[in-house]
């Protein structure tokens, strides 16, 4: 989902070069997942890691995952004709995992609407999947209800971070609590939140560097989610050879965290989730579902970046430059869409209006 580009404004354009470096070092160091999407990179995900994975080692070197795009259905038969194109995309003829995309609510009754669930069952029962998940950013209510309707699925994949275990509506705590009940493996994603604890207010790294001073960000971010019980594995976004390294030094060997670690990591979270009042990692689900073109991501970020101290007059223009050919805030008609496709649960509403009021209110004309 965040792997390297040469135009950081274009999501097409992957530098293969830095990918190569990256999958062949990842490869090295003996681990060999490597989770892909129908929608990352606007549609070039899966070929990228064709170039840069599939054509380039065996196929007993690495472990793939797909998802079904349950966002983009719009009838039962389509399903199978998207799985066909992934395979083909992916260069494979199998993958090892496969899931149901159901990151909320109004994608899981999609799922439900389509019989998603019982599709990927049976590509497992053909072998053309080794093992059948969902991954799932919503309610613990909802994933009770999910693994009780479908308690064939092998394991959960579930957003888990130190700011989503208690100080967002993810509620990571309660779903973790929830697949352990149902007996789930957990798969970890979005351990650094989309990049927001990678970069942490200079509060919250003072206070994590007092405790372990050779730490970094990332490190307390990967070694918190790694150590909650159930999970098995921890994937991280990585979009250069260098996040790749600090991720493979935080987790290569793995220390769970201590007692005074943990009491540090909650007293850093409270500073984050304050600095941070609109927790958007940037995934631009929202974005096909705005009538409107409001660049969503984007508004909201600068709306953030104010408590990191950016010159105000930097952040205006940015968000004119953002607005450019799009949507501006202030035409956002509260028709609450964005928010039914939101993983994080944010009131998007809420916040266009905050960025409308910021970036859009008069300014007086100077004096002459």
């Amino acid at each position: 989902m965040h792997l390297p580009l040469l135009d950081p404004a274009d999501p097409a354009s992957i530098d293969f070069a830095e990918l190569e470096r990256m999958v062949d070092r990842f490869l090295g160091r003996g681990f060999d997942c490597f989770d892909t999407a129908w929608t990352y990179h606007d549609g070039h995900g899966e070929a990228a890691l064709r170039r840069a994975l599939v054509e380039r080692y065996p196929r007993d070197r690495f472990r793939l995952t797909d998802k079904l795009p349950t966002m983009l259905l719009e009838s039962e038969a389509q399903q199978e004709a998207i799985f066909a194109e992934q395979l083909e995309r992916c260069g494979v003829r199998r993958f090892d995992r496969y899931l149901v995309h159901c990151a909320t609510a109004a994608f899981a009754a999609r799922a439900e609407r389509f019989r998603s669930f019982e599709f990927a069952l049976r590509k497992r029962r053909k072998g053309l999947a080794d093992e059948v998940g969902f991954s799932f950013h919503d309610t613990p209510e909802l994933l009770d209800e999910l693994l009780t309707r479908h308690p064939e699925v092998d394991f959960v994949q579930l957003q888990v971070s130190y700011l989503d275990w208690e100080h967002t509506p993810i509620r990571a705590r309660a779903c973790c609590e929830t697949a352990r009940r149902h007996g789930k493996p957990i798969v970890v994603m979005c351990p650094l939140k989309g990049g927001l604890l990678a970069a942490l207010p200079a509060g919250a790294e003072r206070l994590l560097r007092d405790v372990q001073p050779t730490w970094g960000p990332a490190d307390w971010a990967l070694r918190f989610a790694a150590g909650v019980e159930g999970v098995t594995e921890v994937l991280s976004g990585m979009g250069s050879l260098q996040q790749l390294e600090a991720n493979i030094a935080a987790l290569d060997p793995f220390e769970p965290l201590g007692a005074a670690e943990r009491a540090a990591l909650e007293r850093a979270a409270e500073l984050v989730a304050r600095a941070q009042p609109i927790p958007c990692t940037g995934c631009g689900y929202c974005l096909p579902a705005c009538p409107q073109r409001i660049p969503i991501p984007d508004d909201l970020r600068l709306c953030n970046a104010g408590a990191d101290g950016r010159a105000f007059a930097e952040r205006l223009a940015a968000y004119e430059a953002a607005s450019a050919g799009h949507g501006r805030a202030s035409e956002c008609i509260a028709c609450h869409r964005c928010e039914t496709v939101c993983p994080q649960r944010l009131r998007i509403v809420d916040g266009l209006r905050h960025a409308a009021g910021l970036f859009e209110r008069p300014r007086p004309v100077p004096a002459h």
